[in-house]
């Protein structure tokens, strides 16, 4: 028992961490509460107006909100009016409203506002890289689909395109998380080890700490041009412990690499744990880590890799037991949160993955290229694979029975865990 403690010392501290957060939220809220009546509040406007029914919706960051709601995101909607201009990004606005507070988001209605102040301020650079995609040619769902899988930019995603790939099980694809930051990292380590030629050897501490520190540099820099989302920084630093494992001659990828990044992360953002995001993430990780990645080794790459076709084999085979082990981590989590599974993830993953492995890298050399003859060429193949995508995932949720309706409490949720920690054990042969 004591043995297996001091295995994971990081999983034993993150333990008492979320039940401390767990009942500091229990005497005092760590989040705002719900406006009974309209209130003055001013609000930053963060982002390019989003046309719905009859209003137009902005990202903003409340300001006067109290201590528990300073400088959290709020949704506002504004009533669409033709006599006087909409405001922009970097205008502070004052308006009299309600704010219906969801954890960590806001959602609030203003007929009248007022401008306080117009700003000039540069769109931000998550923005202004995905006007280059337009620059090269993109347009439509498949510009918004290139720009939430490299950019994160979600802003134009069409409701039907978010609904098809929700009910395919690839809802995963459209945030930038994982998956993105891991294809950006396997393509880091394929570039500076010219595909496994020049790995430094063990004893070549210089060239491994070379490596490491370009990998993380580059990475927490995709992580700026994604304008450093949660997500994304929680997969990032993953990446970065993985390294630092490698820099000091350890075993990187274990559960208590990832324990480290959550309770990194709760210490400095606690409201996080109720964030459907991070835990959708940090259980997905550590499924794949305790229960596919041995599997996978052993299975995938081992007996088949020297055969013919033996690559694609394993690839498939390792995507089906990766994908297992995923949606086995994170199936409560979708059934107590969106109740509903979606029944074709495998024939999803197996499809969207490969699209997504080319789409990724390919948005990217668009957006560096821009407008030129180059990148207009780029885009083209870049259109084509964001169609094939929203294509393939709209087949699939058209298919009869994409999806089962689901409802669990969180008693179900925690047995569910329980008896999954057991099995693992069962596993491992080792006692808990």
């Amino acid at each position: 028992m004591f043995d297996r403690i001091r295995a994971y010392p990081m999983v034993v501290l993150l333990l008492p961490l979320v039940a401390a957060i767990l009942l500091i939220n229990d005497f005092h809220s760590l989040f705002p509460t719900s406006d009974a009546e309209p209130q003055k509040y001013g609000f930053v406007i963060e982002s390019a107006p989003k046309a719905t029914a009859q209003c137009e919706r902005y990202k903003a960051k409340g300001e006067g909100l109290g201590v528990s709601g300073e400088g959290l995101e709020v949704y506002l909607y504004l009533l669409r009016d033709s006599t006087r201009a909409l405001p922009s990004y970097g205008d502070t606005i004052v308006a009299r409203t309600r704010i219906e507070w969801q954890r960590t988001t806001g959602r609030a209605f203003a007929a009248k506002y007022l401008v306080l102040s117009a700003q000039t301020q540069q769109e931000p650079l998550q923005v202004r890289l995905y006007h280059r995609l337009t620059e090269a040619g993109l347009e439509g769902d498949e510009l918004a689909t290139v720009g939430a899988l490299t950019l994160g930019y979600k802003d134009d995603i069409d409701p039907e395109v978010k609904r098809h790939f929700q009910a395919s099980g690839a809802a995963h694809v459209l945030a930038v998380s994982g998956l993105h930051t891991g294809i950006i990292y396997a393509l880091l380590i394929g570039l500076l080890t010219l595909g496994g030629r020049i790995r430094p050897r063990h004893e070549n501490r210089l060239g491994r700490w070379t490596i490491s520190m370009i990998i993380i540099a580059a990475m927490w820099g995709y992580a700026w041009l994604t304008g450093m989302t949660p997500s994304v920084v929680r997969a990032v630093l993953m990446v970065t412990l993985v390294e630092i494992g490698h820099m000091l001659y350890k075993q990187s990828f274990t559960l208590n690499t990832i324990a480290s990044a959550a309770v990194f992360i709760l210490l400095v953002r606690p409201t996080d744990l109720w964030s459907v995001s991070f835990q959708l993430s940090f259980a997905a990780t550590a499924a794949i880590a305790v229960l596919a990645l041995d599997v996978e080794k052993r299975w995938a790459r081992k007996d088949l890799k020297h055969t013919s076709w033996g690559w694609v084999l394993a690839w498939i085979l390792g995507t089906i037991i990766i994908s297992l082990a995923a949606q086995l981590g994170t199936m409560p989590i979708t059934m107590y949160c969106f109740h509903q599974v979606s029944t074709y993830f495998l024939l999803t993953n197996l499809i969207v993955l490969p699209i997504a492995s080319f789409l990724v890298p390919c948005g990217l050399v668009t957006i560096a290229l821009g407008g030129s003859l180059f990148g207009v060429w780029m885009g083209k193949v870049t259109w084509a694979l964001a169609w094939a995508m929203n294509h393939s995932t709209a087949w699939i949720e058209s298919l009869p029975g994409s999806t089962v309706s689901a409802h669990v409490n969180g008693g179900m949720v925690l047995l569910y865990y329980v008896f999954l920690l057991l099995f693992w054990a069962f596993l491992t042969k080792k006692s808990i």
